[in-house]
């Protein structure tokens, strides 16, 4: 009989054990995320510490803590890897800290929150979760490097048409031409560019002191501005803007920028204020790819007082309103030199300019 009820015993305690060992641990184990970075290059490994925090008076013989990225991150430099997996022991009333180096892949705030802890009492009959991440950590990624040794070719509205426009730096920094407005003398009208585009227009000429240029960047892809977002558009225009950003400053220009994109944690850029390209670019870096508001609210503060604003205006965008189009022309008018610079978005066939494949995602 004796014999009997060892082994029925046994089987009793095998069932019981870990009910009574989740039943000591549960509530007592806390997952906790910290890292001393906010913010960092693609590619840049930044640091993360994951700890495990035991409260109860049992140990755990097996813990396995569960991490997964959001699509920004990874814990490969080069290779997409959002998963990972550690297997560790946490002793009665101790803490089992982890230390993992997180990649920057895409630009823009990740947000790092998605942690669990699981195990079971040492038999491995039975696997249970413990605990969550108790807190998140945002990162933001800065775009991505790029050369940039002049500026880039774009387009500048003349009159009531957009023609290939580029940069170049000489002894008057940058000239261009203008719709002809009453008053101006007629030694000024550039006559070879009245034949070519139709319009009378005038020569103008920027001097290379005292450059100060206004930056707009636009994510607004549809009316009204909340409806769509186009974050392929978007992350091509924030490299351009960070690569143009310090080409002009290497130029000894001056910027002042403003943007209608949503800004996780800082305050939105929606008047024209100076900026360093490190500045620019650690802005950049929580920019998401929504418009807060519209784009008029960037144009108008310039239409309606034009001799507060630099006259040299670059706005990187890939889609404007028939609305914001008027308003592009009239600055124009006004002898503002507005260039609109589009997204360079690389397809299978090659590069392609974003404003032709965003009307057909549309």
């Amino acid at each position: 009989m004796i014999w009997f009820l060892v082994p029925l015993a046994i089987l009793i305690l095998a069932w019981l054990w870990p009910l009574l060992w989740y039943a000591a641990v549960q509530g007592r184990v806390e997952c906790a995320i910290a890292s001393e970075r906010r913010e960092c290059e693609a590619g840049e490994g930044v640091p993360v510490e994951i700890d495990v925090i035991n409260r109860s008076f049992v140990p755990l013989p097996f813990t396995q803590v569960r991490v997964r990225l959001p699509e920004g991150l990874s814990f490969h430099p080069s290779v997409a890897r959002p998963d990972l997996s550690v297997i560790t022991r946490v002793w009665i009333k101790s803490r089992a800290r982890i230390r993992v180096q997180v990649y920057g892949v895409r630009r823009g705030p990740q947000i790092l929150s998605d942690v669990s802890v699981v195990g079971h009492e040492g038999f491995g009959l039975a696997v249970r979760p413990l605990a969550s991440g108790a807190n998140a950590i945002w990162l933001a990624i800065r775009p991505a490097r790029r050369a940039s040794h002049a500026h880039p070719p774009s387009r500048m509205l003349q009159g009531l048409r957009a023609v290939p426009h580029a940069l170049v730096e000489d002894e008057t920094w940058i000239r261009g031409v203008r719709l002809y407005q009453y008053g101006d003398p007629v030694r000024h009208i550039d006559w070879r560019a009245t034949a070519r585009l139709g319009d009378l227009v005038v020569k103008q000429f920027f001097p290379t002191t005292n450059r100060h240029l206004l930056v707009l960047l636009n994510a607004q892809v549809s009316e009204p501005h909340w409806l769509r977002h186009y974050r392929e558009a978007f992350e091509a225009l924030c490299e351009q803007l960070s690569a143009s950003a310090d080409a002009l400053h290497r130029g000894g220009a001056e910027l002042l920028f403003a943007t209608n994109a949503s800004v996780s944690l800082r305050r939105l850029k929606s008047a024209p204020d100076r900026i360093t390209p490190s500045a620019l670019r650690s802005l950049l870096a929580h920019a998401h790819p929504y418009a807060a508001f519209g784009l008029e609210a960037l144009l108008l503060p310039v239409l309606r007082s034009p001799d507060a604003c630099p006259d040299q205006l670059i706005l990187f965008s890939s889609w404007e309103s028939a609305r914001h189009t008027v308003v592009l022309r009239q600055l124009e008018r006004m002898g503002k030199a507005l260039q609109v610079v589009r997204p360079k978005l690389c397809e299978e066939e090659g590069e392609t300019d974003g404003h032709h494949d965003l009307l057909h995602r549309i």
